[in-house]
């Protein structure tokens, strides 16, 4: 059995290649059918508002202007054809079926178009590496043989009877909440691996992590209760828990006598599987002291961590985990429970050591002390490795320390400055000048460094100092503007007024000689003049373009292992919405297509 062979692409896996014309023209006609959906609703809804008839059965649509709270999802009955929107649908499937193409070459893309055509033929699996921009080609006997062994490590098999109690629980949750028409079941998502290439001995061991990518739809109605619940917890208790790297500057700058302080920075282990039902549990209770939590919250959140693992179709359940409890990464709510179990952390902490000069950004915190000498330093350190014990979390901690790296910034009490920092062999990479993106993304690159780079910078002497190697990248990428700092000034907060507007977002491609866009708003006008009656929610300012991209190299590369594994990639899903009787639901989609 062979061993994994390094792939080296020496660019951003973000970078896009020209695609071919049934390529371009296959996903074009998926952004006018969502396109057209949508007008179809708003259409309907308008015109029955106006002809004053009494609302159906599908009044609850997210168009309508009474509909009730459907948590962003989306409806899945079919619009009715509107008699005076068949005209403009006509020229929408004309102007795709005239769409010109033109040749376009360079460097870059030649380079691209051999690489997609080397990774589609070959018969072996890309798997990226965990942290590093590095890709393997494996065999696929070897990719079973490492993705089996990640499973039984900690899974073991069980029926089906697990996967129909966690639908049949969500079906109650959804029916509760109106929503079971929109909702999905569990999907069954095959689990992979990534490999851990930063290890010790990785060629021997070939460590991985495993990536369950199953999760309830239920997830993003918690993900939508926690986030109210961790918003008003952080207004009533005032803790420091950091969401972007400008809180903690912000954080750190209010350290006043800095010279006088030291950091106690620390990392709680494994994190998300470390939580326990227990632990959660006196989280919500905290919680319920800051804002008001329903009984039916909690049902929700708690039946969000049922998780399952997929393999081949097989569902594993997590060994010892009868109830399947589990915090998975890259569930819809994840983040969230971390950052609510976070804020108990730093409720229980601050009671301690007081809430001003302790922080937490997920997983990772970061402490100041005053006039702490060596002795109680440790003290400090031993007494917090004994809450987290407690809390059945483990931690790993330094203490005494005057310099600190924090996320992606060097922090040093001495001075009093902060600038940019970059793991070791961490070099930057930006999307190449000639990649397939919209113009105005090649366009905004630079500023955007410049203005990041100047973000964590204390000021302009150490932005000069960081610019060159951030600048060695874009001049790799074929840029030729260099980076300026842009001093920091505070953000005003505009009243944004939300308006209702209904986006196309035409895929770009440059080898596309037909303004799509243009085209697209043309029509706009030609069909819903102001005489005409659907012009009040169909004209420029209701209806706008914003050009969507076509897959990246990273995404070939997924489709490619989809194709390629030695399983098929089963995925089963389906509506919780119990069938009516004589009722076959139907796919919609664009007359003509």
């Amino acid at each position: 059995m062979e061993q994994p062979n390094q792939v080296s692409f020496n660019y951003s896996m973000k970078n896009i290649p020209i695609p071919t014309a049934n390529t371009y023209k296959k996903i074009l006609i998926e952004k006018v059918e969502n396109v057209i959906k949508r007008m179809r609703w708003k259409a309907s809804f308008f015109l029955k508002t106006c002809n004053n008839n009494e609302e159906d059965d599908e009044e609850d649509d997210e168009h309508h202007p009474a509909h009730t709270e459907n948590f962003g999802f989306k409806s899945k009955k079919c619009p009715p054809q509107i008699e005076e929107l068949r005209p403009f649908e006509d020229d929408l499937l004309r102007m795709i079926e005239n769409v010109k193409f033109k040749k376009v070459t360079n460097q870059f893309q030649d380079k691209l178009r051999k690489d997609v055509s080397r990774i589609k033929k070959s018969t072996k699996l890309l798997i990226p590496a965990d942290k590093t921009r590095n890709m393997y080609e494996i065999d696929t006997q070897l990719h079973e043989k490492l993705l089996r062994q990640h499973i039984t490590k900690n899974y073991q098999t069980t029926s089906m009877a697990p996967v129909n109690r966690i639908n049949a629980e969500a079906r109650t949750i959804a029916e509760k909440l109106g929503i079971d028409n929109r909702m999905e079941s569990m999907a069954t998502k095959q689990a992979f691996i990534t490999l851990k290439d930063h290890k010790d001995n990785f060629e021997n061991n070939l460590p991985c992590r495993l990536i369950n990518p199953a999760k309830s739809e239920t997830g993003l109605i918690s993900k939508a209760i926690l986030d109210r619940i961790n918003n008003a917890i952080r207004i009533a208790t005032n803790v420091n828990q950091w969401r972007n790297t400008s809180s903690v500057i912000e954080w750190f700058k209010n350290i006043q006598d800095k010279e006088k302080y030291t950091f106690i920075s620390f990392d709680i282990v494994e994190f998300y599987p470390s939580i326990t039902r227990s632990l959660l549990e006196k989280a919500l209770t905290m919680a319920k002291d800051h804002t008001h939590i329903s009984n039916q919250d909690v049902q929700i959140i708690m039946h969000s961590r049922k998780s399952l693992l997929f393999d081949n179709g097989t569902p594993w359940m997590k060994k010892g985990h009868n109830d399947l409890f589990d915090v998975t990464m890259g569930s819809y709510d994840g983040a969230e429970v971390c950052e609510l179990v976070g804020l108990y952390i730093l409720n229980t902490l601050a009671r301690e050591y007081g809430k001003e000069y302790i922080g937490l950004y997920r997983d990772d915190g970061l402490a100041a002390f005053k006039n702490t000498n060596g002795s109680k330093a440790d003290r400090i350190r031993k007494h917090m490795i004994s809450l987290f014990k407690e809390l059945g979390l483990n931690i790993t901690i330094d203490c005494n320390l005057k310099i600190t790296n924090f996320l992606d910034v060097t922090f040093n009490l001495n001075t009093g400055k902060h600038y940019p920092y970059r793991k070791p062999n961490d070099h930057p990479v930006y999307i190449h000048r000639n990649s397939n993106h919209p113009p105005n993304i090649i366009r905004s690159l630079p500023a955007s460094i410049s203005r990041r780079i100047s973000a964590i910078s204390h000021d302009e002497v150490i932005f000069k100092k960081a610019a060159p190697a951030y600048e060695e990248a874009l001049k790799l990428s074929n840029y030729t503007e260099g980076l300026s700092y842009i001093a920091h000034q505070p953000t005003k907060n505009n009243r944004n007024r939300k308006r209702n507007i209904i986006w196309f977002n035409p895929p770009f491609s440059s080898n596309v000689a037909t303004n799509i866009g243009g085209t697209f708003l043309k029509l706009i006008n030609k069909h819903f003049p102001k005489t005409s009656k659907l012009h009040k929610i169909f004209n420029r300012n209701t209806v706008k373009v914003s050009y969507s991209c076509m897959p990246n190299i990273a995404s070939i590369i997924k489709g490619h292992n989809k194709r390629y594994s030695s399983h098929p990639h089963i995925e089963r899903k389906g509506s919780l919405q119990l069938p009516k009787k004589g009722h076959m639901p139907t796919k919609w989609k664009l007359p003509g297509i």
